[in-house]
């Protein structure tokens, strides 16, 4: 069993020399994002709305360049405005339980080659509270953008639904094939597949479907997840070994994800602007940790 010097190794900047047959970073064209956002009617000092679609851009294999050399464009507003300080009132007693933020985008994206148009706004507010003010305030920036972002890259212009396919079909138990079959398939897909596998390794759905898991014999049914075959078909693809398996413990779990993440990024140069500095992820993977 490959205990924490194993993910070290996967997760570290300093990993051995790829051979020369390795994967190439994904590359799918070039994008540009052209997004402003406000908070309280004021512009943010941060855009974090960008900073999540340049990142997911960036990790789907899309260079980002200027908004007249890009295929693809993204455009549109973020506001964010308060709404409510949510209180709970009980026998003339206030009590405060978060403060709640309207999120409202308008946007959309534009493929250059073709003139199709993907349309991103929301069709009513995004309500998102926290108790701490602060908090609130940064929060409901993320969620919309995680939003705006999950739907540019699933859609009918950038999504791959092919890929997503397989990964659901893991889960559907009349579909017929071994989950051992369906990952051959997903794997097929080499660097295209493998965003969609690091999105599924937080999918803890169980597998529906027979097959046979390396080391494992007689697994209880529920006991292998999705996540589990989307690792298997990382190791595939990277040729690497995280050494995950379904004994593994939650934190280990997480590590993991992390891990290839981390190795992804790499791979396909992010800006430093939009990943974790290298110098920090020595400190975030130092804990001991056991699967």
């Amino acid at each position: 069993m490959f205990l924490l010097p194993c993910l070290l190794w996967l997760c570290s900047c300093d990993a051995p020399a790829k051979p020369a047959d390795a994967l190439e970073p994904l590359q799918r064209g070039t994008a540009h994002v052209d997004v402003t956002e406000t908070l309280d009617g004021d512009p943010t000092d941060i855009n974090i709305c960008r900073l999540i679609l340049e990142r997911g851009f960036s990790l789907h294999g899309f260079q980002l360049v200027g908004r007249e050399e890009a295929q693809y464009l993204v455009e549109g507003t973020l506001t964010c405005d308060y709404f409510q300080d949510l209180t709970f009132d009980f026998q003339g007693a206030s009590q405060h339980l978060e403060h709640q933020y309207h999120g409202k985008f308008e946007g959309r994206l534009i493929c250059r080659d073709d003139d199709r148009v993907q349309e991103l706004s929301f069709p009513e507010p995004l309500m998102n509270g926290r108790t701490v003010l602060e908090m609130a305030r940064r929060d409901i920036r993320r969620r919309s953008a995680t939003i705006i972002s999950e739907t540019m890259l699933r859609g009918p212009i950038l999504g791959e639904p092919e890929i997503r396919g397989l990964i659901d079909a893991l889960t559907d138990s009349l579909d017929g094939r071994f989950h051992n079959q369906v990952m051959e398939q997903i794997t097929a897909y080499q660097e295209r597949a493998v965003p969609y596998l690091i999105e599924t390794l937080r999918d803890d759905r169980p597998v529906r479907l027979e097959g046979d898991y390396p080391g494992f014999p007689e697994l209880e049914p529920d006991e292998l997840k999705v996540y589990h075959i989307a690792d298997l078909a990382l190791r595939e693809i990277l040729d690497r070994d995280s050494g995950l398996d379904p004994l593994s413990s939650d934190d280990y779990i997480q590590r993991v994800r992390t891990g290839w993440q981390w190795m992804w990024e790499d791979l396909q140069e992010v800006p430093e602007s939009l990943r974790i500095h290298k110098s920090e992820r020595q400190q975030k993977a130092s804990p001991e940790s056991k699967p």
